[in-house]
């Protein structure tokens, strides 16, 4: 797994207000959580380079070597990251402290190759999951996983237990979890004709004088 190094400085104030000035002049403002850490390091980083970290190949599960002017650098990932609504510039960021030999979490898309051979008969591709989740060493997230769906027919599907994985990284979404579909494609129904629906409303007319007539 890629690490990359970005160099943040310690931010004192605090609030909408600062925070607006703070993109004003360039930076984003972040947070910092994790063990051994009171409540929470507030960072100011550039938003350029956080774009360009973003937009490397592993996106938000990269592994960022953390600079703190004035303290220690810190390996962090990426815990959440917010946009502006209307136009997606970089608003706020928060990163969690992580340790190399332990576990994490992470969302990894699903990458599925192959040709399925219930296309050849009409059949629609229909993913449920773009992303499982994965538990694995910082070292080990992979870029994506991959499924085969070359040997799906229409009504058949893959699921999160079909996921195959290298040794020591785990699926932990339910086995049963539906991932891709191979689904029959959607009748046309051609529209009904002014006749046919007159023709449908005096049936339904006909019927109800009937039941009353019973009554």
């Amino acid at each position: 797994m890629e690490q990359i190094n970005l160099s943040a400085q310690p931010r004192q104030t605090r609030g909408k207000c600062a925070a607006g000035r703070l993109r004003r002049t360039g930076s984003v403002p972040a947070v910092l959580y994790g063990q051994g850490i009171k409540g929470a390091i507030t960072l100011a980083l550039s938003n350029k380079e956080l774009e360009k970290v973003l937009h490397t190949a592993a996106g938000g599960n990269v592994l960022v070597n953390l600079s703190l002017e004035g303290d220690k650098a810190r390996m962090v990932m990426f815990k959440e990251v917010s946009r502006h609504p209307l136009r997606g510039s970089l608003q706020h960021v928060d990163f969690v402290e992580i340790r190399m030999d332990h576990k994490i979490t992470v969302d990894v898309p699903v990458h599925l190759t192959g040709k399925a051979e219930g296309l050849a008969f009409g059949g629609i591709i229909q993913q449920e999951h773009r992303t499982v989740k994965v538990e694995c060493l910082p070292t080990q997230i992979p870029d994506s996983v991959d499924l085969d769906i070359t040997k799906l027919g229409v009504g058949q599907s893959l699921h999160a237990s079909d996921i195959v994985l290298a040794e020591g990284l785990t699926v932990l979404d339910e086995p049963g979890t539906t991932i891709v579909s191979i689904v029959a494609p959607t009748a046309e129904v051609a529209p009904k004709t002014a006749e046919e629906v007159a023709a449908e409303l005096a049936k339904s007319f006909a019927e109800k004088e009937e039941e009353t007539k019973e009554e």
